[in-house]
């Protein structure tokens, strides 16, 4: 009995952390084609890097699901954009951080999911 419970109560916080990665999964790629338009486009509808707030207080929000090292990645891309969101289309280290920062998140994210039982 004991063990089924214990079951039952971890796939259902594999299926969670399971879902909310794969919602974050997909907020980092909208962020990822923000800062991209950002960065490299020249449609100016396209560049309102504002819209990219949107996406990292929502993956912040969804991290609480996840590892530590989740949440950290997503705090530490919290930071970065709120330091290099306003020139990220100008200065070139600015661009660097956000990109890294993304990235690492994104490795987090799967290592997260790879470790599920």
């Amino acid at each position: 009995m004991s063990y089924n419970t214990w079951r039952n109560e971890q796939t259902e916080f594999n299926r969670n952390v399971r879902t909310s990665s794969f919602e974050i999964l997909m907020s980092l790629a909208e962020l990822q084609l923000l800062f991209d338009y950002a960065y490299y486009g020249d449609t100016e509808e396209k560049k309102d890097p504002i819209k990219g707030w949107s996406y990292v207080l929502y993956i912040q929000d969804l991290t609480q699901t996840g590892s530590t090292e989740t949440q950290a990645s997503a705090n530490e891309l919290h930071r970065v954009w709120n330091e290099n969101w306003h020139d990220m289309d100008k200065q070139k280290v600015n661009s660097e951080n956000i990109m890294l920062s993304i990235e690492h998140l994104r490795t987090d994210v799967l290592s997260t999911l790879k470790s599920l039982h």
